[in-house]
């Protein structure tokens, strides 16, 4: 086999590897139980007599609380959080909050699992009213800043592009190593090697010796 054959047939088998590998990965995510917020405190509904100081989400597997957000408005729309989302135990997550007056509240989620997936969710509590929450007007997305929301590469993503760049890589190494044969020089290709005088050649010879009588 040639040696352009051989890395066509090297490059082909890197490339086969990396797209198993990213199938693989693909199918175990897709197999995979999904991962959702369980339960939220307080509840959806709930009419609380006296003011919580957070907001806890349970959730079915780990969070990453950079990437998560649980926003807590009034029934005017000012977010009351106080700080930021962060982890609470083993699969929680908690966002402080500073209520200041009794009235009606809402929650939206947005939490991003450490696995690569997420889950999205609304829902209203009241404290110090007595009755449960109106349940009137569209409640605004968990994220209030755009800029909040640049998520990096989730782990499937960041496992794929690992695979890529070792395949080009490899490829890469393969090519540089491949070097042409080195031409032959046309200077002296074809050039006569001039031709010495042989042995067995005539030799000279002095004048003759003059014949006797």
């Amino acid at each position: 086999m040639s040696a352009g054959r051989r890395t066509l047939a090297v490059a082909t088998a890197l490339a086969a590897v990396g797209i198993a590998v990213a199938v693989g990965a693909v199918a175990r995510q897709s197999d995979a139980a999904p991962a959702r917020v369980l339960a939220v405190t307080p509840a959806d509904g709930a009419a609380l007599a006296t003011t919580p100081g957070e907001v806890t989400l349970r959730l079915s597997t780990d969070a990453d609380p950079v990437l998560s957000h649980v926003t807590v408005r009034d029934s005017a729309g000012t977010t009351v959080n106080d700080g930021r989302v962060r982890t609470d135990g083993q699969s929680g997550l908690r966002q402080p909050v500073r209520l200041d007056r009794p009235g009606d509240y809402s929650v939206a989620y947005h939490v991003t699992f450490t696995n690569g997936q997420d889950d999205t969710g609304v829902l209203r509590f009241s404290v110090g009213t007595g009755v449960a929450p109106r349940s009137t007007g569209e409640i605004p997305d968990a994220i209030t800043d755009s800029g909040e929301h640049a998520h990096g590469v989730d782990p499937l993503g960041a496992t794929l592009l690992v695979v890529d760049g070792l395949v080009l890589l490899g490829v890469l190494v393969l090519l540089l190593r491949r070097r042409p044969s080195r031409p032959p020089d046309p200077a002296t290709v074809g050039t006569p090697t001039p031709a010495g005088p042989t042995a067995s050649g005539p030799r000279d010879r002095g004048p003759s010796a003059p014949l006797g009588d």
